[in-house]
């Protein structure tokens, strides 16, 4: 009777230690929420998921594919998908002009050297013409790199 007590209480320690183990739980990778467009702000405040994008000149927060004028590229090495944009601080006031050039380069400012009926702007190696309502920005040596007219 003895070994059918001992047999039972193995049986039951057993049992008892497989109950009481945990089995892992598989566990279920938790996907990161998907950003919320217009959630976002750069150190100026503005939305750059929403288009807008800061304007030194402006001093604002604008979406240059409605503020600006698009310059189409026309350097053979430029990618023909992506447009050059100009802003001015008001159709007022075109003593700079600042660009905003593709590939996720900064802004530049080019200040106003002639206004003979036509409009002529420079900053480093870079000029930017306006005769007729035609903008031509022109690089190092003169080369033409976007072209656009101005859509009033």
């Amino acid at each position: 009777m003895m070994k059918q007590y001992l047999a039972f209480f193995t049986f039951l320690s057993l049992l008892s230690a497989v109950a009481c183990s945990e089995t892992p739980k598989p566990t279920v990778p938790v996907a990161d929420p998907a950003p919320i467009v217009g959630n976002d702000q750069d150190e100026h405040g503005c939305k750059p998921s929403a288009g807008y994008q800061w304007s030194a000149l402006r001093n604002e927060c604008i979406r240059i594919f409605e503020s600006g004028i698009g310059l189409a590229p026309k350097a053979l090495y430029l990618d023909k998908t992506t447009n050059a944009f100009i802003v001015f601080k008001s159709d007022d006031d075109d003593a700079k002009a600042e660009v905003f050039l593709p590939m996720g380069k900064q802004p530049m400012l080019l200040s106003k050297v002639a206004d003979n009926g036509a409009g002529t702007w420079k900053a480093d190696t870079f000029t930017l013409t306006q005769w007729k309502g035609m903008y031509t920005l022109k690089g190092e040596k003169g080369q033409t790199l976007y072209e656009g007219a101005a859509v009033k």
